[in-house]
């Protein structure tokens, strides 16, 4: 028999608030979506007749709608040089008598005269600006207004807090302040307020709001018994001040905040890498847990790193503004992101304190808003000069805590590395003073080295040079060559030498600074950095100029190359596949020195002239080199055989699909075959020429590191290009997880079939490298569950190490630090003592390392040394500063200013004036938050703009008198909490009134309490709750419970370090929400059906939607069918031998701290029996259901019937009456 489902709603006569209640029926269709309710009636009002039309209430709000964008503070915009948003402005002459406002006389107001326009040639706002024209109503508030004399008043967020009195009402129904405020004005509109709810729906709402999780039924029997006067008080006391409901209250209030600090685990751009940032989620929790006052949880947030001597606690608390999103893509502009994330700071900071909607004033004035472009870039100036990059670097570490960041020690592992830190402390004191015999012996292996068999060098005469691309070059005294004049955004330079008589095989490229030149750097754009796409080399007869011949480079060595994305200098010799060497000359100024070898030595008898063309092709404008100097040289075979070999980044390809582990070894793909790496090229191409994987670049891959790779059945292909100075043996180590073959230019070198696990030194093998171009391609079989590879190159120690390259060139051809730490590496081989040291250092750092893969790290906020200089942004465009409008760090004007006596203020500066005496909206901002926290709506609808835009606040004098309470109370967010909670507006039932619907259909005026969905989060905690699965352990690490299989791969790039989702296991699968891992590009689906955001961005409130999806979730998430299912478990044997009406009691009480009923009941109780009917005839299907989850079936319980009361289980916690507060 097949069942289906329909919904029904139920409103017994018994229950005041009206719960309804979801049940099953069998033989009707799933009704999808009718489990939730439909979404709150938008605010009305009309439930007052004002006494006279307010600018503020009434006419601002049209005003700066339907006027200001033309007419307003933007001079850019403004339409007929006319301000509407002034008195003085909108009142002048215009001309001819003519004025848009003329007070106390409408008829004479052209502005009353536009707006009432049917022409369209005439009405105001014109078609074109796509708003709508103004009602009836909105005209005639507007003719009322200037007939009342056009009275324009300050706005009411911009003003100082009043200590408005409470209404002096006698009145048994008021508990406290807060009530007098709102019973007057529903005595103004005729309304009465509902009485208290029953007392298992106060309970059940306490709880909610203040942990997050449903009261058990012991606990709401223990209320429900308590008849003492101050009960109430008590409960609200124990909820915040007791365990465990302590620890649940903090974890309650730290979901919103998380929301409003962009908390996640992934960095949202690009690769959407893991980073570790949970310590400040933990810090958060912290806070809430001990009840910090709000003006110290504010001033630990923005400017923790800066009070003196600031503690671990405040520097994990700054970490507030390093959860914004951050950037790993190759090539992106570092400037730009610092820009962005300076930008969202500052929209951050201003959102969640100061209810301002300042990112408007990016590019322009504000269009509604009294804020300017000099007042957003004043906020930027605090903001704007963190210690990090604008570009991180791609590694395969997930837990990685973004720098600048901390350790955050366990006290069992600080002790011992401290011991660690001392000790290799006082080791590098020793090394760093070498002793006279070291010295000695150094200089004779440098001796060797630069001896007769060394490089003989040779500086070129200048005879011509030119730019292709229209730049003036200018040859200097000294033999460099310098661009000027035209800057174009690609170039080749192209200089011929003449070298003179001999035999050469090598060339010296320096890349010089010049004071022509940006930011110390050797390029021409404006950041001072460059990049190289490639070097060309051809040898010319000094005689006889037709004797000629291309010079083949095979090698190439630079002192530096920019380690964020695939900037390695040997891709400048291959000129045709896009790739660039790039010097960082934008953050690390100074010159860079570049050496190339030929594949076999050039020279004419008679002398050689060298022509050198030099090209700057790539996406990033003028990165062209501005001064260069071109030498060469001769070597030697014993010089070449000492060179390490040149290393291209790794390329990826793949996973290719197989059916099994012989098929993906025998198969060949095509990069097996391959000699050459071809960016461009595709395999597996399907017949019709479409389809196919090519080589990307693989920044996670790490030599001597295991890294992980695609999971699942498949063949994956890892690629590196080896320049090789001579043709030599090169030993390697590798592993793999399952299996691997190795390939050398075409060629199979190791095989091993074996399914395991990755490790180092599985395998070893000897490459023989040709002289010049060679292409490793690494293929990994996996057979199932993970993939990895491993890979360490040991070459001979008589090959240099790479930085050691740098001793083997002329002192004054090289930066002195490039060659320190060319000689550091070089005294290990002649030292003894020196190779001691070092070895203990290592195993020191090993040790170290291995007890910080356990500590915990976080990002922090770090000022530079020296801070940066601000400017207007034209357009608000990272590299388009106005020079001539430079500002200083400053609050926005309209708000008041900083003291007069900071000369220099920073981020502590201005944390102090958010919640300092003279800023007017951070305590408003806060109180309306929790306000809307615990209703559902603020006093102020619009809780993200307190601007011209925003809404009228409900009850101004309420707002103003709690938040005055607040500030001077001491920012407690306990006392104010419980001061909303013990008002009878508060307690007030959810009963709706037909006659109170009529007159305010939004409840805008709080006659009864407000029904609202429970938050993403709460739903799936009560149903962990409920169902005996939570596990309540505090902070941590996040962790990931059940999820659909897939989702991260379909969103990540393949080389990304989140792209595949481990779920986890045991206690990590029913942790409260809070804890689940936050992957910015793929948030918790569950949650997300739910309306939980993104947290891309800083989300000043959820919005609450009702869709199908919902109602599957609830349905056929694992999460809840487990829950269900461990609900029905918990009944049946908790009440072994009760009846089906008592154990249906028990199970509606658990989910809704209410009895189920009695009109449902026998509905429920019917539906029982059809599904004890369909699962005693179908065991498969019972196991079925019993299955999903990781938490075994327990003993002693009939599957037929475990499975019937799933099935109810489930209806309950999907029901309105669990997933809904009143």
């Amino acid at each position: 028999m097949t069942v289906g489902f329909r919904s029904i709603s139920v409103y017994p006569q018994s229950m005041p608030n009206r719960r309804r209640i979801l049940v099953l029926v069998p033989g009707a269709a799933l009704l999808a979506g009718t489990t939730l309710l439909a979404s709150v009636s938008a605010p009305s009002n009309n439930t007052e007749e004002p006494a006279a039309v307010r600018y503020g209430r009434d006419i601002r709000p049209l005003l700066s709608d339907r006027c200001f964008s033309c007419h307003g503070t933007d001079p850019e915009t403004r339409a007929a040089d006319l301000r509407l948003d002034s008195f003085d402005d909108a009142t002048r002459d215009l001309g001819d008598g003519y004025r848009a406002i003329v007070p106390g006389d409408p008829d004479a107001s052209l502005l009353l005269e536009r707006i009432s326009a049917v022409d369209p040639h005439e009405q105001m706002p014109p078609p074109e600006a796509n708003k709508p024209a103004l009602s009836p109503e909105e005209i005639e508030a507007v003719r009322a207004w200037i007939a009342a004399g056009a009275e324009y008043e300050d706005h009411w967020a911009f003003e100082a807090p009043r200590n408005t009195r409470a209404p002096d009402l006698e009145d048994d129904w008021c508990r406290n302040d807060i009530d007098r405020f709102i019973l007057q004005r529903l005595d103004q509109a005729g309304i009465q307020p509902n009485g208290p709810a029953d007392r298992s729906t106060l309970v059940r709402r306490a709880f909610l709001d203040l942990t997050g999780l449903p009261p058990t039924p012991e606990e709401v029997a223990v209320f429900e018994q308590d008849q003492r006067p101050d009960a109430w008080e008590r409960l609200l006391d124990r909820l915040m001040t007791t365990e465990p409901y302590l620890t649940r209250y903090a974890e309650r209030m730290a979901t919103p905040w998380l929301d409003l600090a962009r908390y996640a685990d992934t960095a949202g751009i690009h690769m959407d890498a893991g980073k570790q940032m949970w310590p400040y989620r933990d810090w958060v929790l912290k806070a809430f847990r001990e009840n910090m006052p709000f003006d110290q949880f504010t001033i630990d947030q923005l400017a923790g790193d800066l009070v003196e001597e600031p503690t671990l606690d405040q520097l994990i608390a700054s970490g507030f503004h390093r959860n914004h999103v951050t950037s790993d893509e190759g090539g992106a502009i570092a400037e730009e992101y610092l820009l962005e994330y300076a930008v969202d700071r500052v929209e951050t900071t201003s959102a969640v304190w100061l209810g301002l909607t300042v990112g408007c004033a990016r590019c322009h004035d504000h269009k509604f808003d009294p804020i300017t472009q000099e007042d957003f870039y004043g906020l930027i100036a605090f903001f704007n000069n963190v210690d990090q990059p604008g570009i991180y670097s791609q590694i395969p570490d997930a837990n990685r805590a973004f720098e600048p960041a901390i350790e955050i020690p366990r006290p069992e592992s600080a002790a011992r590395l401290a011991a660690i830190d001392g000790e290799i402390t006082e080791i590098e004191r020793a090394r760093a003073t070498p002793t006279a015999e070291e010295l000695q012996a150094l200089n004779s292996y440098l001796d060797g080295l630069r001896g007769e068999e060394g490089f003989v060098w040779r500086r070129g005469k200048v005879l011509e040079a030119r730019s292709e691309g229209g730049a003036a070059m200018q040859v200097l005294d000294d033999d460099s060559v310098l661009a000027t004049g035209a800057s174009p955004s690609e170039d080749h330079h192209v200089v011929t030498l003449r070298l003179g008589e001999g035999r050469f095989d090598a060339i010296l490229l320096e890349a010089m600074t010049h004071e022509s030149l940006a930011a110390g750097g050797i390029g021409r754009a404006s950041n001072g950095n460059a990049i190289l796409s490639g070097i060309t080399v051809e040898a010319v007869s000094s005689v006889d100029p037709a004797e000629r011949r291309s010079v083949e480079l095979g090698w190439a060595w630079a002192d530096h190359e920019q380690p964020d994305a695939d900037y390695r200098v040997v891709n400048a010799l291959r000129p045709d596949d896009g790739r660039v060497w790039a010097p960082q000359s934008h953050s690390l100024p100074g010159p860079r020195t570049l050496l190339f070898l030929a594949d076999r030595p050039f020279g004419y008898p008679g002398g050689t002239d060298l022509v050198v063309r030099t090209s700057y092709e790539s996406p990033y404008a003028q990165h062209v080199i501005g001064r260069t100097r071109i030498h060469a040289a001769r070597s030697s075979d014993r010089l070449r055989a000492t060179l390490p070999v040149a290393n291209s980044n790794w390329y990826i390809t793949g996973p290719f699909p197989i059916a099994n582990g012989p098929e993906g070894y025998d198969t060949t793909f095509g990069p097996e075959q391959v000699r050459i790496l071809d960016l461009g090229a595709r395999f597996v191409v399907d017949e019709d020429g479409s389809g196919g994987d090519g080589w990307r670049f693989a920044p996670g891959v790490v030599d001597g590191t295991p890294v992980g790779l695609a999971q699942g059945l498949g063949a994956e292909f890892i690629a590196r290009e080896l320049w090789s100075p001579d043709a030599r043996d090169l030993p390697i180590s590798v592993g793999s997880d399952d299996g691997v073959q190795i390939h050398l230019n075409g060629e199979l070198v190791l095989e091993d079939r074996t399914d395991r696990g990755v490790a180092p030194d599985q395998n070893r093998a000897v490459l023989k490298l040709r002289p010049g171009y060679n292409l490793l391609v690494y293929k990994v079989v996996n057979t199932g569950g993970p993939a990895a590879m491993y890979y360490r190159a040991d070459p001979p120690e008589s090959q240099l190490p790479p930085q050691a390259v740098a001793n083997l060139i002329p002192d004054d051809l090289v930066r002195p630090a490039v060659a320190a730490a060319g000689e550091e590496s070089l005294r290990i081989r002649v030292s003894p003592r020196y190779r001691t040291l070092g070895e203990r250092v290592a195993s020191l750092r090993e040790e170290r390392t291995g007890l910080l893969d356990d500590v915990p790290k976080t990002s922090i906020m770090r000022e530079r040394a020296m801070p940066r200089p601000t400017y207007v942004m034209n357009r608000g465009l990272y590299d388009d500063p106005d020079e001539t409008r430079p500002v200083e760090r400053a609050v926005p004007a309209v708000l008041g200013s900083l003291p007069a006596d900071l000369e220099n203020p920073d981020r502590l500066d201005l944390a102090r004036w958010i919640v300092g005496p003279d800023n007017p909206l951070t305590a408003r901002v806060i109180v309306n938050r929790f306000w809307q926290q615990l209703f559902g709506r603020g006093l102020v609808e619009s809780v993200e703009d307190f601007g011209y835009q925003s809404a009228w606040p409900s009850h101004p004098e309420l707002l103003d008198h709690l938040s005055i309470e607040f500030r001077d109370g001491g920012w407690d967010v306990r006392a104010l909490l419980r001061r909303i909670m013990n008002s009878a507006t508060y307690r007030e039932s959810a009963r709706i009134r037909p006659d109170v619907s009529e007159a305010d259909p939004g409840n805008e005026l709080l006659a009864h309490f407000p029904r609202q969905r429970l938050e993403a989060e709460q739903i799936r905690d009560q149903a962990l709750y409920a169902s005996g699965l939570l596990i309540e352990s505090f902070g941590g690490p996040s962790v990931k419970p059940y999820q659909p299989e897939g989702l991260w791969r379909e969103v990540a790039m393949l080389q990304s370090n989140t792209r595949n989702y481990e779920r986890g296991y045991g206690d990590d699968l029913h942790r409260r929400s809070l804890y689940t891992y936050w992957k910015r590009a793929c948030p918790p689906p569950s949650l997300l059906a739910f309306d939980a955001p993104t947290r891309e961005y800083c989300n000043t409130r959820r919005l609450t939607t009702n869709t199908p999806l919902q109602a599957l979730v609830l349905w056929n998430d694992p999460q809840f069918v487990e829950a269900a299912r461990m609900l029905a478990a918990r009944v049946l044997l908790g009440l072994p031998d009760a009846d089906d009406r008592t154990r249906l009691d028990r199970m509606f009480r658990l989910a809704t701290a209410s009895p189920v009923p009695d009109a449902v009941a026998p509905v429920v109780l019917e539906t029982l029996e059809g599904f004890r009917t369909r699962y005693a005839g179908d065991p498969e299907a019972a196991n079925g259901l019993l299955a999903v989850g990781d938490i075994p079936v327990p003993e002693g319980v009939d599957p037929s019937e475990l499975a019937a009361w799933s099935m109810i289980a489930n209806a309950v916690l999907s029901s309105d009456s669990a997933i809904v507060k009143d």
